[in-house]
């Protein structure tokens, strides 16, 4: 019983959360680009640490 009222309420924190960015774009949007820049910039990062751990073996 405990599993589903847990269940339960994620889902209507989830509907509330989704009712929100419905509301605001601007946000969403914001949210978009700032996770699109943090991704790019781990993805940058790795390719560093694999090109210096390739070049070491060299």
């Amino acid at each position: 019983m405990g599993k589903h009222s847990d269940e339960s309420k994620e889902q209507a924190e989830l509907a509330k959360f989704a009712a929100k960015v419905l509301r605001e774009p601007l946000q969403i949007r914001l949210l978009s680009d700032r996770v699109y820049e943090l991704l790019t910039n781990e993805l940058r990062q790795q390719k560093e640490r694999v090109g210096r751990n390739y070049e070491g073996r060299l």
